[in-house]
């Protein structure tokens, strides 16, 4: 029997002391269990199409970076559950300990499997929370252009820790080679915030998103809060520092000043159906609700504000409809940890198309439309979805009263009158009930 996705009714995720409230990444790193702020994105409407979760594949560790293969079927990334150790104090305030727990996961469409092709990857995780060990490891995945596998491990804290940290992996982007069952370093993106710190503020290293153009590779840092491109020698450089934002703050159980200095965030990315690069931020604390923004790079001129008036975004991913579609991790600041896909077109139109997701942190859409979301992602017990559309009434039954109407004129005129043409009708069977779906399926909002 196929598991239930779960929702937000069924996932009461409490708020923990100890996180750290600057933004400097995913859950414990960054978000903690603050992230959660505020509303959808202004004006968003309901889809005219209504969507259905259907469960693919439970208990992920921590599943953080979802992408199509050539073939298409799904790669996914599982940060892990770290281990006994060494450990080292986060830039969230979090301590975090080492092991290799962290995979990359194969589902197969055609089978229905989903199998570990990679294990034993480096994971720091917090020990102290048996059901929600929140950590970091391999963050993202993406394929080039010619098929090859490419990652980036997140950290999330000062990058000279790393050598301390278990493994030199941590902050690098990696050619993954499945069949060989193999990683291979390549450029050093913490190493980059811990030599330039480009903006200027305490040195915090969580490289979290990649996207693979040419020979160049482009990479977030939500704890720099910076983009940066590696070469094909492996040189980082920088793109773009996003800046903070003063915005104002949100009710909180603690006092504030009205208006806050939040940091950008920069978290998931794509290649647009326009060719540009999109750009999603979480915006950090307080997290005011619609603060977070999508921005655009052409890769020649500046990185420009696209959309804004959202909260909480984690990823991106473009879809075959020539849309954006976005994952916001959360969609209420201290309620439950429910989070969303809206659908962003070109024009800057938004629709929310599911609204009933845990603590979501991964994101693609396949050449069917097929909305895939790695689904409460901040533990051991994570998930794989598939959004579909609810399929539309067909004709029939409209054709079916149609027949039925025909049917009853020709009676009439058959009996000679109405009368025994509604006494005939009256001794017909009535048509059966149609089945209810067992299905759970969202009006989009």
């Amino acid at each position: 029997m196929t598991p239930s996705p779960r929702t937000t009714a069924s996932r009461q995720r409490p708020l923990r002391p100890g996180h750290g409230l600057s933004g400097q990444g995913l859950l414990g790193l960054a978000l903690g269990a603050w992230a959660g702020a505020g509303l959808l994105a202004a004006g968003a409407a309901a889809d005219a199409a209504p969507y259905r979760a259907r469960t693919l594949v439970t208990g992920l560790e921590n599943p953080r970076g979802l992408t199509i293969a050539p073939n298409g079927n799904l790669v996914l990334s599982e940060a892990g559950r770290g281990g006994d150790g060494p450990c080292l104090v986060a830039g969230s305030g979090n301590t975090l300990c080492y092991d290799t727990t962290g995979a990359v996961g194969l589902f197969d469409r055609s089978t229905n499997i989903y199998s570990r092709a990679l294990t034993n990857l480096p994971s720091l995780a917090v020990q102290s929370s048996p059901l929600f060990p929140e950590g970091t490891g391999l963050a993202d995945l993406a394929f080039n252009g010619s098929g090859q596998l490419f990652g980036v491990f997140g950290f999330g804290a000062n990058p000279t820790l790393i050598p301390a940290a278990g493994s030199p992996l941590f902050g690098k982007t990696v050619a993954i080679d499945l069949t060989a069952g193999s990683l291979t370093p390549l450029a050093d993106i913490a190493g980059f915030e811990a030599t330039q710190n480009p903006d200027g503020k305490d040195l915090n290293s969580n490289p979290f998103a990649l996207v693979v153009r040419g020979d160049d590779t482009y990479v977030t840092d939500s704890g720099g809060n910076s983009l940066v491109k590696a070469d094909a020698a492996n040189q980082v450089s920088l793109v773009n520092v996003f800046p903070e934002e003063l915005v104002s703050t949100p009710p909180l159980p603690f006092p504030l000043p009205p208006e806050f200095p939040a940091q950008a965030v920069p978290t998931g990315m794509t290649i647009g159906p326009d060719g540009a690069l999109y750009i999603t931020q979480l915006s950090g604390f307080p997290f005011a609700p619609g603060s977070a923004d999508v921005f655009r790079y052409d890769f020649i001129n500046p990185v420009t504000k696209f959309a804004g008036g959202f909260s909480n975004l984690i990823d991106i991913a473009a879809g075959p409809d020539d849309a954006l579609y976005l994952l916001q991790y959360s969609d209420d600041f201290f309620g439950p940890p429910s989070g969303s896909v809206l659908k962003l077109g070109l024009d800057g139109s938004v629709r929310t198309i599911f609204d009933d997701l845990v603590s979501p942190t991964g994101l693609a859409v396949g050449r069917d439309g097929t909305i895939y979301v790695a689904n409460d992602g901040d533990g051991v017990n994570g998930e794989l979805l598939a959004l579909t559309p609810v399929p539309a009434p067909g004709p029939l039954p409209l054709l079916g009263v149609g027949v039925a109407f025909a049917q009853a004129r020709r009676l009439r005129r058959r009996c000679g009158g109405l009368n025994q043409a509604r006494s005939a009708r009256a001794q017909r069977p009535a048509p059966p009930a149609a089945a209810s779906g067992g299905d759970r399926a969202t009006p989009g909002g």
